[in-house]
């Protein structure tokens, strides 16, 4: 028999809620254990009491996964002595969760957060080869042959990008998808091209995109679709 946990931790597990709101969604008599409303914090059975949350059933998943919008000026990581990270605005528990990947501190874009780290390992192992789209605005005219051309970009002696794709949108525009995950690859690889990146956004990651009703800094979890889509090949 699983062990009663409290109310307030198994709504917190489930959600992005703090203890706090999980507090005042009490007081606003938006919490129902078994149909009935509850007015205190009481002790539940996650296997046999049946949980709403603003007239929605709770489901206790063991693996959670979120899409996230993240802002230019937080770095990826959970914690960091020197910098704001992503999960000073994430809303959720920075020692169960971590982000597939990294962005830089200066690009923008979809991160997936969970707490699956064999699905996260699999998705970032060098052997899978997932593609990662960006959006990409410089500072120069796109007019390079490399790029148009798709040819391989060697950015040093141990490192040549010969897998990507350029699409081109305007002079100084364009979409980016690559194969790898190096430091700073993309500005790099723009680099190489006498170009400086100005602006970068992650708009795909695999078969995932980026939905384009997330507002910058805002969080939600996937669909079951997208989770599937997620692990597609």
């Amino acid at each position: 028999m699983k062990q009663q946990v409290r109310i307030e931790k198994y709504i917190g597990d489930i959600t992005t809620l703090s203890r706090k709101v999980i507090k005042q969604k009490l007081k606003q008599k938006a919490i129902k254990v078994n149909g009935i409303l509850i007015t205190e914090l009481i002790k539940i059975n996650p296997e046999k009491d049946i949980v709403e949350l603003d007239g929605s059933k709770l489901e206790y998943n063991k693996f959670q996964y979120y899409m996230f919008n993240k802002p230019a000026g937080f770095i990826t990581a959970n914690n960091d002595w020197y910098s704001s990270t992503i999960f000073d605005i994430l809303g959720l528990k920075r020692d169960k969760f971590f982000a597939f990947g990294r962005l830089d501190k200066d690009t923008e874009g979809l991160l997936i957060i969970s707490n699956d780290g064999k699905m996260c390992h699999t998705l970032l192992s060098p052997k899978n080869h997932v593609p990662k789209k960006y959006l990409v605005r410089v500072d120069k005219k796109l007019d390079s042959e490399v790029l148009n051309k798709n040819l391989p970009i060697k950015i040093n002696d141990e490192f040549t990008v010969e897998n990507y794709l350029f699409e081109k949108i305007n002079d100084k525009t364009c979409y980016i998808t690559i194969y790898e995950g190096k430091f700073h690859q993309v500005k790099k690889m723009f680099a190489t091209q006498g170009c400086s990146v100005l602006y970068l956004k992650r708009i795909q990651f695999g078969k995932l995109q980026l939905d384009p009703n997330l507002k910058l800094g805002s969080i939600r979890k996937l669909t079951e679709e997208e989770i599937k889509l997620m692990q597609e090949k």
